[in-house]
């Protein structure tokens, strides 16, 4: 059996989970807990604030090459 957690704050009733394509035609038991409003406001954000286009530069950078293809042993592990 392998576990999966992961921690999202739900926006719609669809949920994307990129993370678990390899699980894909097969079962699964999905269990969500609903935590406590004070975790959820140190986690994420306030909703009503605003993110200012431009506010992370000089703290994110991108590499020249980072739209060339991942090499297939990369793409494997960043695939899993």
């Amino acid at each position: 059996m392998e576990a999966v957690k992961i921690k999202r704050r739900l926006d719609s009733d669809t949920i994307h989970l990129p993370g678990l394509r390899h699980m894909i035609g097969r079962n699964v038991e999905i269990i969500v807990l609903l935590e406590s409003d004070i975790s959820e406001t140190n986690l994420y954000p306030p909703e009503n604030k605003k993110r200012k286009p431009g506010s992370a530069k000089g703290i994110i950078s991108v590499t020249e090459d980072f739209a060339k293809p991942l090499d297939a042993d990369m793409a494997e592990l960043f695939y899993r």
